[in-house]
């Protein structure tokens, strides 16, 4: 009764705004409904469950994941290339929560649906979406052929994505000489300074030997550190990509990309690290964070003839299919492609961006399941990707 007294004894107008300071409180420390109408993203009460996808049709493309930061509230941001649609022959439009009849992709975490909302680069480059791009070059002897054709083509389009929205910052990897796995390469540096590196010499040579601040350091990885010995220094593009992803200096929510150029098979010698096996998602080994791979093949061995041998010969664009990129088979001068035409320029600029908000109670220190489920509205278009992620030191586990 003395406790039901009391509450008599509080005027309505007083109830009214302890619960209105309450529930604000709540918005503010939970990134609730003020974050949401502030940033423009859809609240998880909005949010659908997404479709179940018992038959994927494409692989996504790995992605970069950050937790952001914009006017006081927290969000997560999944950086996504883009995805295409074979059945129509062009780049999917990603609609999240906000337009449900037409809504194509959904993200879960834990379970749990959340409101997203999806900026595409190809409707509006105002904003500045962070790529780190690292060129993968055999220049192994068989490759002088295409060697002076591919180092145009990579100064020209890293020239013509920067006008698309797209900070980028570039690096390569020269690979496949007779004495080292890994003969050359440039860290992540300004699209001027990797077309002054590329134009150091001609054919093979352009990707032989190390440049800028941090060349020592990086030949002494390459050559003298014996982490990446495959034993028979033989064309293998699955060490340049582990040499790039150990050793180069990436942004933190930059979406890594790779663009490997070969005329022969991967041949990891019989260590299974090399192998293409590697990227399989089955094993757990790659993660989404640590990007996508798109191939461009040159070589005469495509069809399944007895000639591919796994751990020694291996094809080399199962390096794209496990990572969600593109392959091209080109002729073998490439004579007849350049890198603007190629899936890669596409999936880079319909890049998107997901955006969801409510992550505060996440950040726990615990690993959290995020789903990300796309499915077009004719179906044909059918995949999902699970990642686990730290919300709390931002790092996918």
């Amino acid at each position: 009764m003395k406790n039901l007294h009391f509450l008599r004894g509080i005027s309505y107008a007083t109830l009214a705004a302890a619960a209105l300071t309450l529930a604000s409180c709540s918005d503010d420390d939970k990134g609730g409904n003020t974050a949401n109408q502030e940033l423009g993203i859809p609240d998880d009460s909005e949010a659908t469950q997404a479709p179940v996808i018992s038959n994927p049709t494409v692989t996504l493309p790995n992605s970069a994941i950050a937790v952001k930061e914009e006017k006081g509230h927290s969000y997560l941001a999944i950086d996504m290339t883009g995805v295409w649609d074979e059945s129509t022959g062009s780049w999917l439009k990603l609609i999240g929560t906000a337009d449900k009849s037409k809504q194509n992709i959904w993200v879960t975490v834990d379970g749990k649906p959340k409101g997203i909302d999806v900026y595409n680069v190809a409707d509006d480059n105002s904003r500045t979406l962070l790529a780190d791009v690292v060129f993968l070059v055999d220049n192994s002897g068989s490759m002088s052929e295409e060697a002076d054709a591919v180092a145009n083509s990579i100064v020209n389009w890293t020239a013509a994505l920067t006008q698309a929205g797209l900070d980028l910052r570039v690096g390569c990897v020269g690979y496949g000489d007779d004495s080292h796995a890994i003969d050359g390469g440039l860290n992540l540096t300004t699209t001027d300074a990797l077309q002054e590196y590329l134009n150091r010499s001609t054919g093979t040579y352009r990707t032989w030997n190390f440049g800028g601040d941090d060349a020592e350091a990086l030949a002494y990885q390459a050559r003298q550190s014996g982490n990446y010995e495959n034993g028979s220094y033989n064309e293998c593009g699955m060490v340049a990509l582990h040499f790039a992803n150990d050793n180069y200096k990436f942004r933190g929510g930059a979406n890594r990309i790779y663009v490997n150029f070969t005329d022969e098979p991967n041949q990891p010698y019989g260590k299974s690290i090399w192998s293409v096996e590697y990227l399989n998602p089955e094993n757990n080994n790659w993660k989404a964070s640590f990007g996508t791979v798109h191939s461009v093949y040159s070589g005469y061995e495509r069809d399944d003839n007895g000639y591919w041998n796994d751990l020694y010969y291996e094809k080399p664009w199962l390096m794209s299919a496990y990572t969600g990129g593109s392959n091209i088979f080109v002729d073998g001068y490439a004579s007849d492609w350049d890198l603007t035409t190629l899936p890669v320029t596409g999936a880079m600029q319909n890049s998107s961006v997901i955006r969801c908000t409510n992550i505060d109670a996440l950040n726990d220190g615990n690993s959290h399941e995020i789903k990300i489920t796309v499915q077009s509205l004719d179906k044909a278009v059918r995949a999902e990707k699970i990642i686990n992620f730290n919300f709390t030191n931002g790092v996918e586990e």
